[in-house]
């Protein structure tokens, strides 16, 4: 009997989107809230300048605010409409197609439109990708499987910035629904329960996966639902009630509070810290605080956030959003080398003035057109058709390899690149586990009678792409060598990475088995050491502060000095090893590392000149060398 009154009432709902009761109870007032906008002025600005690598190391919890923001504003709209029986599925999307479609369907057309300009064929066919993703909300799982938000490759991909669009359209067609089933009577004790457990079981995943899978942690729903949820749960009675009444000189402490938990977050947190998990606590709860502390009117927080000029970032903050990465990322494609400073702020300005034209001439539009509240679908059809376009523009792009016949052939080039790369990757001394293959595969220069072997080559890919030469020096000499390479692992017992990726997880066991390998075999007269250097004094792969190598004895994380500290220590160990047994010991220095296949391709597609790509990290690279060569 219970659950056949559940599936009326179901049934009921669902029937009242297709004819509306011609009796509705009147909607509560809403009164407009400028902090809010404010708000959204703190979250969108250190986005924009932490992608601009222009301060705010930890401007990307701005994402996290938006969250917040959106749980709240959509929960905020849809529980009057159900407590007033009035709430429609249709005329729910609708509005959200008008708010959100037509600038990101601009920005698709416009970066596409770029990018079929001067992307290279490879570059445009990943662009085409990552469109299909975008137009279909689903980019988040896409980026999900690369190889993480702050690597250096994601700084070359234009709708990266997509995935926070998908993740709350994906919550979009949960969350809805979920609170309308929980606003049938005979279940409605049961919605803040049920929201206070999305919230809190979406926060242990999170802080179970930044550790294990942080890709997903990053960029998947289930890890992120507890932001969205956490802005929601202030909207339902009997919490919103309190937050009403609570009296304004604690509402205007926390709202501080609010912003100064932001500002923390912004300023101290980094690429290196382990996010979202309890680290996004921070962050989020100040804005709840700041929105909590507005509900029963102004507080000092919210005057501070209602000042002209952050209302008016707020207004354009969604234009913003999109409009900064599209225009940041082929910036530094049509540029083709590194930006200065000043070239950085020329194209924020450029974001702001683009941001400004979408807001006032398609947001602004569509946003206040005047839609009769019938539930038509004609908008949802609309939306959904235009992203079906896009979907199979990006389609076409994928599948016809970018179009090659574009430009200039750089196929040639590309497939040289590939096969270099291919066989070095494929490689079988290339080891995939900690163990150690025999070394009868592994042997290069002469013939050696029992896979017996003089030198022993040692370290990560570095070290393998010096196989080649050995190999043919040996034969030459009469000399046999014994490769031990391993990816991204450096020949530094006894120590581990921070954070753990995936490829460096057995390094220190790999490094143990080789230095008892080495230690081993009385015949090794020869230990030949090499890896990327400037990783470790660095404390990052590249240039790109993202891609972290810090150096750890116990897991937790350490500064960069501590870091290449304990390398200097950890070599110094190995060496005098070596040394001590009887090895003669020769270290490789820094092979240098500009991004030249990229550079050079878009430079031969885009007819520039190639050279440049050289001399543009020369200075970077010079520099690398002397730090490298210094702890060496």
């Amino acid at each position: 009997m219970h659950f056949r009154r559940i599936r009326e009432s179901i049934s009921l709902w669902l029937a009242q989107d297709a004819a509306p009761s011609p009796v509705l109870k009147p909607l509560p007032k809403k009164f407009y809230r400028p902090d809010i906008d404010g708000l959204r002025a703190l979250a969108v600005l250190p986005v924009i300048l932490f992608h601009a690598n222009l301060f705010f190391p930890g401007g990307f919890v701005g994402v996290d605010v938006f969250f917040v923001i959106s749980g709240y504003l959509i929960t905020q709209i849809i529980e009057p409409e159900l407590s007033a029986d009035r709430f429609s599925v249709v005329v729910f999307y609708q509005r959200r197609i008008r708010r959100i479609f037509p600038a990101l369907f601009v920005m698709f057309a416009v970066s596409t439109v770029i990018a079929y300009l001067v992307l290279p064929p490879l570059d445009l066919k990943d662009f085409g990708r990552t469109l299909l993703a975008s137009s279909a909300f689903y980019s988040n799982i896409l980026f999900a499987r690369r190889s993480g938000y702050f690597a250096p490759n994601s700084e070359f991909a234009p709708l990266l910035h997509t995935w926070t669009l998908s993740v709350e359209e994906q919550f979009y067609v949960c969350w809805p629904l979920l609170l309308r089933v929980l606003s049938i009577p005979t279940v409605s004790k049961w919605k803040v329960p049920a929201s206070l457990s999305v919230f809190l079981g979406a926060l242990m995943l999170s802080a179970h996966w930044v550790n294990t899978k942080p890709n997903a942690a990053f960029y998947l729903l289930p890890s992120r639902a507890w932001e969205l949820a956490l802005g929601a749960l202030l909207c339902f009675p009997p919490l919103s009630r309190i937050l009403e009444r609570i009296p304004r000189t604690v509402a205007s402490l926390a709202s501080v509070a609010g912003i100064l938990f932001l500002g923390i977050a912004a300023m101290t947190y980094d690429s290196l810290t382990p996010f979202p998990g309890f680290a996004a606590l921070l962050p989020c709860t100040g804005a709840a605080l700041i929105i909590a502390a507005g509900e029963g009117g102004p507080s000092i927080g919210g005057r501070i956030l209602s000042l002209r000029p952050l209302v008016w970032v707020g207004l354009i903050s969604y234009s913003l959003y999109l409009w900064h990465w599209p225009i940041l990322v082929f910036g530094h494609l049509l540029a083709n080398r590194n930006l200065d400073a000043i070239e950085r702020g020329g194209l924020i300005a450029l974001t702001f003035i683009a941001a400004w034209l979408s807001w006032r001439f398609v947001e602004s539009p569509f946003r206040n057109a005047q839609v009769a509240r019938s539930g038509s679908p004609s908008w949802v059809i609309a939306g959904l058709g235009i992203s079906a376009a896009f979907v199979a523009v990006g389609a076409i792009l994928f599948v016809h390899d970018g179009f090659p016949a574009r430009g200039p052939d750089v196929s040639g080039f590309l497939e040289d690149v590939a096969a270099e790369k291919t066989s070095l990757e494929e490689s079988p001394c290339m080891v995939r586990r900690a163990s150690l293959p025999g070394a009868e595969g592994c042997l290069l220069g002469a013939l050696s009678p029992a896979s017996r072997y003089e030198v022993v080559l040692w370290g990560d890919s570095h070290a393998a792409h010096l196989a080649p030469a050995f190999n043919e020096v040996g034969q030459h000499l009469g000399v046999t060598t014994r490769e031990i390479t391993k990816s991204g692992c450096p020949p530094v017992p006894g120590v581990r990475f921070f954070p753990v990726y995936e490829s460096r997880v057995e390094c220190p066991a790999f490094n143990d088995a080789a230095l008892r390998t080495v230690l081993g075999d009385k015949q090794v007269r020869v230990v030949v050491l090499a890896a990327r250097w400037d990783a470790m004094v660095k404390g990052v792969v590249g240039s790109y502060a993202g891609n972290a190598a810090l150096l750890t004895m116990d897991g937790t994380r350490p500064s960069v000095s501590n870091s290449r500290q304990l390398f200097v220590v950890s070599l110094r160990k190995v060496l005098t090893a070596l040394l001590d047994s009887g090895r003669h010991v020769i270290l490789v220095g820094e092979v240098p590392l500009p991004l030249a296949a990229d550079c050079i391709t878009r430079a031969r597609f885009n007819l520039r000149d190639e050279n440049l790509c050289e001399k543009s990290e020369g200075t970077e690279l010079a520099e690398t060398e002397d730090l490298v060569n210094q702890a060496l």
